[in-house]
């Protein structure tokens, strides 16, 4: 009997010695990012998330807990709100863009980030930057986020563009989608025209980590755009084609490819493969 209690204590002691193993964890579903010229959300991560790492039960033990002060059990510093950054590539060149939305009351946060593109030899000849801010309102699986802008002209050294806008992400169960409505009013800063920049996916989750489905967009110009005859086309680009996203691809990280046909003739160009290409991380 005593040999037996010995060996059971033995047993438990090297037990303890053992380093409990890590478990892969989903992320937690991603909080919505401020909407940004223009905005990208990550669905929500799959349900049925693996649970917390479990913690081997440690031989009871008399030895009291050392005391903590309340300055040690104080928080280091404040909550960071939820943030995220974006890097895009397509027809007008490479965008890159970050922001997040503090909390204000549930359901609803202030939304904010900046933009800035970059230089595109033969087709752009400034270099803007944007600000944009405004509520983002969660309404059941959706999220509504209207916000204003102010587009500057870093090249020419002045403001471009009042940028009034609003984007709808989210969806129910595998469906996520995303409208994007932008009005670029570069009247009020003396520009020859304004434009409105559309957009409109919605993607079905295959698994875990793919999800598909079709995707439309829209950019008008109030004066136009002259096409490959020299006429002024207003919806001077319009391509049409299917979006793939690649969810869970590390930690809170997504990709995102956009294939179409463009309908529409964009600068002088024939009609021709459009797409952009898209990384998203968020915080």
């Amino acid at each position: 009997m005593r040999t037996n209690i010995a060996l059971l204590s033995t047993l438990a002691a090297l037990a303890a010695l053992v380093p409990t193993a890590a478990f892969a964890q989903d992320p937690a579903p991603a909080p919505a990012p401020a909407a940004v010229p223009p905005p990208a959300e990550v669905p929500p991560a799959p349900a049925g998330a693996a649970p917390s790492n479990p913690v081997a039960e440690a031989p009871a033990t008399t030895a009291e807990p050392a005391p903590t002060t309340a300055a040690e059990a104080a928080p280091t510093g404040p909550t960071p709100a939820p943030g995220w950054m974006r890097i895009d590539s397509d027809f007008f060149g490479l965008q890159i863009w970050g922001g997040g939305t503090l909390p204000l009351i549930d359901g609803v946060g202030l939304a904010m980030d900046i933009y800035t593109n970059a230089l595109v030899p033969g087709y752009a000849t400034s270099s803007f930057g944007e600000f944009d801010i405004g509520p983002a309102i969660t309404a059941g699986p959706f999220v509504a986020t209207p916000m204003i802008g102010l587009q500057m002209d870093f090249a020419a050294h002045k403001a471009a563009a009042l940028v009034p806008q609003f984007y709808l992400t989210g969806g129910p169960g595998p469906i996520y989608a995303e409208l994007w409505f932008q009005y670029y009013n570069y009247k009020v800063f003396d520009g020859a025209s304004n434009q409105i920049n559309m957009r409109l996916f919605v993607d079905y989750k295959l698994s875990d980590y793919v999800a598909i489905g079709p995707q439309i967009e829209l950019n008008y110009d109030s004066v136009g755009i002259p096409n490959v005859a020299g006429e002024a086309k207003k919806v001077y680009k319009m391509p049409v084609g299917g979006n793939v996203m690649f969810t869970n691809l590390g930690v809170n990280s997504t990709l995102l490819a956009f294939v179409g046909y463009e309908t529409g003739e964009p600068y002088g160009l024939d009609n021709h493969l459009a797409g952009r290409l898209t990384y998203l991380h968020n915080f």
